[in-house]
């Protein structure tokens, strides 16, 4: 608003007053528009806009899929149509629903997984409709180790791409698209790159990636990371990268009458759009905590000299977006997050769950195999001097059955392991300390993945602080999306002034879920929770993680 200084300064104050209290009431009237439901066939037709329901829970997560349940009666309509499946393929509906559900911006989708029927506490029979979020779209496709050549001819035996993360899982994904939709024989150097496409084609695509050139994302600082895989699942390959970048996927679908989600974007209504974000702005310089006396302190991470450990640097500039000092902006930067929570004086505030986990470990292992090469030379110097020898007495050329029985005892003993001590925790641990870890590895040692294989077990045993913080949209932050909140999935949220802590500590951690839900005795609303859950984890279901991991590098090698 403008003030108009020739007014008196009772009357100046009251135009503010005012200017105030329209804006509180517009960002209440955001909040009292209903959540859109609808429902769409295998071929996105829409079939039903949904009002009759008994209830509905949503939850979005940060790099995963996210359960949509939906409770419908079974004698409307909207739940006889969900139930008959059989009826849907014989009219060519097809057998796959589609749900989406947008509200305060934000749109939710997700596929039928399954319909379930049975009375409810009052005889009524109930169809409660679970959908799987768009994520599991993802998990379907598998990383080939040439995505351009037919199953039958897989040259080279392992796919892998190196550069910033965003543009590698991006670049990595595109190309199982591509598979899934063209079949090319050549390839452009930089595939999210449109300008090097000649007649490639996307109108028709279910799901499509948003393109990112490499420099643009080189230009973003983005933290890079190495795709290696063959044949492994493509969530199973990314998931790893995501978490160490702190990328957040964004998935959204296009429908008739959105705006295009990029200039000249020519898409088919119902389309997947897929991004890459960097919402943390970790490796890029963002706010990591702060006090409530000095404010919150920008850092950004950078990597140890060893290439395993992350350190936390200042930004010397600290000033303040200007985006935040304009009127009706709704919004936050990654470099400083807009929404932090207090508890008041009496304690009264977010729930909230904080945990400190203490490092461990000042030295780390991994290995098994020897480098490349190295077991080759040994066994070809073996048999070069046994034929010398066997020619020498006569005997003709031994080289071979030497190498053969003397095999089992030089493979994988030179080169075959790594020792890495991390100076930074020698210092700091103490002098009773935890010593050794050792990360399993199917790898060879001394390459770009031992190296990957390091930094997973530095992060693993590292010193953290985790919190989870459960908030009510609107008090006073809004959630949501496009510009109707402050703060949305991905995006980083403060908590400070916890009772009884003297240091006055603000805690910011990302978004890692968020779920929407209604019922016919509670109105919709929003339930975030910010941090990162694997923290709060019991070691049982960490170690449940670590096995499938395991169990991946397992199929890469054709055992399973």
């Amino acid at each position: 608003m403008s003030i108009d200084f020739d007014l008196t300064l009772e009357e100046q104050c009251e135009a503010i007053w005012e200017a105030t209290r329209q804006a509180w009431q517009r960002e209440q009237n955001l909040r009292q528009v209903p959540p859109l439901m609808r429902l769409w066939d295998g071929d996105m037709r829409l079939q039903h806009v949904v009002a009759c329901e008994y209830g509905v829970d949503a939850t979005l997560v940060d790099g995963d899929t996210g359960p949509i349940q939906v409770d419908l009666p079974f004698d409307h309509p909207v739940g006889q149509w969900m139930w008959d499946t059989w009826g849907r393929i014989e009219r060519g509906e097809k057998q796959n629903v589609i749900v989406t559900i947008d509200y305060t911006g934000a749109r939710i989708d997700g596929l039928l997984a399954d319909v379930t029927l049975a009375p409810n506490d009052q005889g009524a029979q109930v169809l409660t409709c679970t959908f799987t979020s768009s994520y599991e779209l993802l998990k379907s496709y598998h990383v080939w180790s040439n995505p351009v050549l037919p199953a039958a001819a897989q040259l080279p035996r392992t796919f892998i791409l190196a550069g910033p993360v965003p543009w590698v899982l991006g670049t990595t994904l595109h190309l199982q698209l591509l598979r899934e939709n063209l079949s090319l024989w050549a390839i452009p150097d930089d595939p999210l790159d449109p300008s090097t496409w000649f007649n490639l084609d996307q109108s028709q695509w279910s799901i499509v990636v948003k393109p990112l050139s490499f420099m643009q994302s080189m230009a973003s600082g983005a933290l890079w990371g190495i795709a290696s895989s063959r044949w492994k699942n493509w969530h199973d390959m990314a998931a790893p990268m995501m978490r160490d970048a702190e990328i957040t996927p964004v998935l959204r679908r296009h429908l008739a009458g959105d705006p295009p989600p990029w200039p000249g974007a020519n898409l088919k209504h119902g389309a997947l759009v897929v991004s890459f974000e960097d919402k943390s702005g970790s490796y890029t310089g963002t706010s990591n905590g702060g006090t409530i006396f000095d404010g919150l302190a920008r850092t950004f991470a950078e990597l140890t000299e060893d290439l395993l450990d992350s350190t936390a640097a200042i930004v010397t500039d600290q000033s303040i977006p200007a985006e935040y000092y304009q009127p009706g902006n709704r919004l936050t930067r990654k470099e400083l997050p807009f929404a932090v929570w207090l508890c008041d004086e009496q304690g009264r505030g977010p729930n909230f769950r904080v945990k400190q986990t203490m490092g461990r470990y000042v030295q780390l292992l991994t290995g098994g195999h020897s480098a490349p090469g190295v077991n080759e030379l040994i066994s070809a110097g073996i048999q070069a001097l046994g034929d010398i020898l066997g020619n020498l007495a006569q005997i003709g050329s031994i080289g071979g059955s030497v190498d053969t029985v003397l095999r089992p005892f030089y493979e994988d003993t030179l080169l075959a392991w790594i020792a890495v001590k991390i100076l930074s925790r020698a210092q700091t641990h103490g002098w009773v300390r935890l010593f050794e870890y050792f990360q399993q590895s199917s790898g060879r040692a001394y390459t770009l993945n031992s190296i990957m294989v390091l930094r997973q077990a530095a992060w693993a045993t590292r010193r953290f602080e985790t919190f989870e913080m459960d908030v009510t949209d609107g008090a006073p932050f809004l959630i949501g999306d496009q510009g109707q909140g402050h703060v949305f999935l991905g995006d980083r949220g403060g908590l400070g002034r916890i009772p009884g802590d003297p240091t006055g500590r603000i805690f910011i951690r990302r978004m890692s879920k968020l779920n929407l839900s209604w019922d016919r005795q509670k109105p919709w609303g929003w339930t975030p929770t910010f941090g990162d859950e694997r923290g709060l984890q019991d070691p049982v279901e960490q170690l449940t993680g670590m096995l499938e991991v395991a169990f991946g590098a397992v199929h890469d090698l054709g055992v399973l």
